[in-house]
């Protein structure tokens, strides 16, 4: 029973340590920069504090002999930094917004003085990233909200960007595309050569390369399309990355309730139809979320239906003319391209297809 025991904990431990090698790509920022004084010396031993202003949550690091500091995996939102060192003025930054992989360049010069002075300054991030030579456009959930989406497919910003194309009506759909939205070349690649994560993790058809997982766009924070020189760790893929990450709980509860409805009342009716065709379409759902303790650990959730009704019109049909229903067949075409012997079935098929039926030979005698 020992040695049962040391199995599984070895195996406990394996899965433990290889769940946290397969880590996927990364969704946050970063923020870095270098601290120096009015003489532009580098300042080391500075003590950074990054905190979050939905949440409160705090971390810090301490800048290095050369006076840089660094934050890895930040989270995409609004943040706030806090610059301490003795014999120098408390500086905040505040109005820091990161985006889904930024790389946020924040440098800060401390005036000399007592610590109970603070400098307050705000701040916006840097329109050039000088940092990163990655090249892409990010969706926020502004975007994603307000504008126009058919079927609230997400997917469909993609054609929105730069260097996008749309792969919709392809001739071979299995190898350059497809009718699903995120089937699309960027800079001319093949469309299935994208990668698409969410929230880090893979959502790949790893048969045809579409997006499999797609959230709702009221649960998506915001999503970025990285199409040229994006970092090694989005490797897998030649063509472009599509990064998504969903929106996460806050200090504040928040939420929303919505029901898009479409039905046949403006549809106009097929040209060989009798009636309009049913056509009725209910997508609805909600989201979220919110702290489960203040400052400490949040939730949210989301859930999306569709309801879809729609009728099929029936395929066209050449019935018999009611002298045709008594056996009359006047002016019967014949079925040859040449016109020779009209009023007569000269085709074996179909005077076979006849004879078969119950009483047809004794009709014609």
């Amino acid at each position: 029973m020992s040695c049962l025991r040391k199995a599984v904990c070895l195996a406990a431990l394996f899965c433990l340590f290889t769940s946290t090698a397969l880590l996927a790509q990364s969704t946050g920022g970063r923020i870095l920069g270098t601290i120096s004084d009015p003489t532009n010396a580098v300042l080391s031993g500075v003590k950074v504090t990054l905190v979050n202003d939905a949440t409160n949550v705090s971390r810090s690091v301490t800048s290095n002999d050369s006076g840089d500091y660094v934050f890895v995996e930040v989270a995409p939102g609004s943040y706030y930094t806090e610059y301490e060192l003795t014999g120098f003025k408390k500086n905040v930054r505040r109005g820091i917004t990161v985006e889904l992989n930024q790389v946020v360049g924040l440098n800060m010069v401390l005036q000399i003085g007592q610590a109970q002075e603070i400098v307050d300054v705000t701040s916006e991030a840097p329109i050039v990233d000088t940092t990163s030579t990655q090249l892409g456009a990010i969706v926020n959930n502004r975007s994603v909200n307000e504008l126009p989406l058919n079927t609230r497919d997400t997917y469909q910003f993609l054609q929105l960007q730069p260097g996008v194309q749309s792969q919709f009506g392809s001739s071979d759909s299995t190898f350059y595309g497809s009718d699903s939205n995120g089937s699309v070349s960027v800079n001319g690649g093949r469309s299935r050569s994208n990668n698409f994560s969410v929230n880090g993790g893979d959502a790949n058809d790893q048969f045809a390369n579409l997006p499999t997982v797609q959230p709702s766009p009221d649960a998506i924070e915001e999503f970025r399309v990285i199409s040229n020189t994006f970092d090694a760790e989005y490797g897998r893929n030649s063509g472009a990355v599509v990064n998504v990450v969903t929106k996460s709980g806050t200090n504040q509860w928040h939420g929303n309730v919505y029901e898009y409805f479409r039905n046949k009342v403006l549809n106009a009716k097929g040209y060989f139809d009798f009636a309009k065709a049913q056509s009725n379409q209910n997508q609805f759902g909600g989201t979220f979320g919110g702290p489960l303790r203040k400052d400490k650990t949040f939730f949210f959730t989301s859930y999306e239906g569709r309801r879809v009704r729609q009728g099929i019109s029936g395929q066209f049909f050449q019935v018999p003319t009611p002298a045709e229903r008594q056996g009359v067949f006047a002016g019967f075409p014949a079925f040859r391209s040449d016109g020779v012997t009209p009023n007569q079935i000269v085709d074996q098929t179909v005077a076979d297809a006849l004879n078969g039926r119950a009483g047809c030979t004794a009709a014609i005698n």
